[in-house]
C-alpha cells in the first residue's frame, strides 16, 4: 500500500494517483457509509471514494469482485478501479480507505412506468447470474444470518428501552418488538432450500443508473456490501426499495418487475414462498441500521421513527397480500 494521504487536502489524495494540478475536485453529496469527490481531468471524469466502514482488505475483495463482474459481458457497467502509480488501486488514509473508479455516465431510474421496472428486474437478474462464479471467501460478509444480529444495535431489547426513553411511544416500541419476533422466529425458515451464493447486498434503486435518453440500465453501483447470501435477496431488495409496492397498481408494477427478472432466471418455489419473509426482514433490518446510526448519533430520532413506521406500512400490506405476492413471484410475473 501507499503511505497515508492527508485527507484535509483533496489534491494530495489525487495526487497519489498522478492527476495532475489544476484537476477539478467537487464534493459530492454526502453518503451513509463514504465521502465522495467527483474529479474532472480534461475530458475525462473519475470518481473519488473514501469509505468510512470498510477495511483496505475489504475494498480489495470487493475490486476482485468488480473486476470478474467487469469481464462477465455484462450490458451496463459497474466500478472500474484505477490503479495509483504505485500499482495499487486502494490507498490508505486517515480517515478510511481510499479509491478512484472511472465515472459511469447515467442518471437516477424513474420506476413509476412498467418498463423501467421490467428493466431493472432483468439488469438484477443478469448481475445475479454473473456473481454466480465469485467466490464466497471474496464475499464481505453474510446476509443469511438472524436479521436481529446486528452490528450496530448489540442488544435488541437495550434499543427499545433506549426508544422509549428518547421519547418514542410504548405503543410503536412494542410494534417494532413484536414484528422483530416475529421475523426472528420465522428466519431462515426454508433458507437450506434457498440457492446461495454471492449477492451484491445493497440492490436498491439509489444504486442503478439508466442512460437518460434511453431508459435502458447504464451502471450498477457500490458493491461495498457484496456478501454470501440466499440469491433470491437481491431480487427482494431490488423490488423493495423500487416502490414497486406502494402502489395500488401494485400487481401490475411487481409484475412487470418479476417478468423482467424472470427472463433471465425465474425463481423457483421455494424463493417465492419465502419473499414474503424476506420482506419482512428487510423492513426490520432497515428499521434497525437506523437505529443504530441514531445510537452512534449519526441520525436524528425521527429518521427512526420513519423506518418503524415504514415497517409497520410493510407488516400491514403482508398480512392482507403474501398470498398474492408469492402468486405473482412462482408465476414469473404473468398470470
Amino acid at each position: 500500500m501507499s503511505a497515508p494521504a492527508d485527507l484535509e487536502f483533496p489534491a494530495t489524495l489525487t495526487a497519489a494517483w498522478g492527476f495532475p494540478p489544476g484537476t477539478t475536485i467537487i464534493r459530492a453529496e454526502q453518503g451513509t457509509n463514504n465521502q465522495t469527490f467527483m474529479l474532472r481531468q480534461g475530458g475525462l471524469r473519475f470518481v473519488l471514494r473514501v469509505s468510512q466502514t470498510q477495511t483496505a482488505a475489504q475494498v480489495g475483495a470487493e475490486h476482485r469482485i468488480l473486476r470478474r463482474l467487469r469481464q462477465a459481458g455484462l450490458p451496463f457497467q459497474v466500478p472500474e478501479p484505477v490503479a495509483a502509480p504505485s500499482g495499487d488501486t486502494v490507498i490508505e488514509t486517515a480517515a478510511g480507505p481510499a479509491t478512484v473508479c472511472r465515472w459511469i455516465p447515467g442518471v437516477r431510474p424513474d420506476l413509476t412506468g412498467q418498463t423501467a421496472l421490467e428493466r431493472f428486474g432483468r439488469a438484477a437478474g443478469l448481475l445475479g447470474e454473473a456473481m454466480l462464479g465469485v467466490p464466497p471467501e471474496d464475499g464481505l460478509g453474510d446476509w443469511r444470518g438472524n436479521p436481529l444480529t446486528h452490528p450496530a444495535v448489540p442488544h435488541f431489547g437495550a434499543l427499545c428501552r433506549q426508544l422509549r426513553a428518547a421519547g418514542i411511544s410504548a405503543e410503536r416500541v412494542a410494534r417494532l418488538d413484536a414484528v422483530a419476533r416475529r421475523v426472528e422466529q420465522e428466519w431462515p425458515a426454508g433458507g437450506g432450500a434457498l440457492p446461495t451464493q454471492v449477492i451484491h447486498g445493497d440492490l436498491a434503486a439509489s444504486n442503478v443508473l439508466v442512460d437518460e435518453d434511453t431508459g435502458e440500465v447504464s451502471g450498477l453501483l457500490d458493491f461495498e456490501f457484496a456478501g454470501v447470501g440466499f440469491l433470491v435477496q437481491d431480487m427482494m431488495a431490488a423490488l423493495f426499495f423500487s416502490g414497486a409496492l406502494e402502489t395500488r397498481d401494485w400487481q401490475l408494477r411487481t409484475a412487470a418487475f418479476l417478468r423482467g427478472y424472470a427472463s433471465v432466471r425465474p425463481l423457483d418455489a421455494a424463493e417465492a414462498d419465502a419473499l414474503p419473509r424476506l420482506l419482512l426482514a428487510r423492513a426490520v433490518g432497515s428499521a434497525l441500521s437506523r437505529a443504530g446510526r441514531w445510537l452512534n448519533g449519526k441520525a436524528q430520532l425521527g429518521e427512526v421513527t420513519d423506518r418503524i413506521r415504514k415497517l409497520e406500512d410493510t407488516t400491514h400490506w403482508l398480512d392482507a397480500n403474501s398470498g398474492k405476492l408469492r402468486s405473482l413471484a412462482a408465476a414469473g410475473g404473468h398470470g
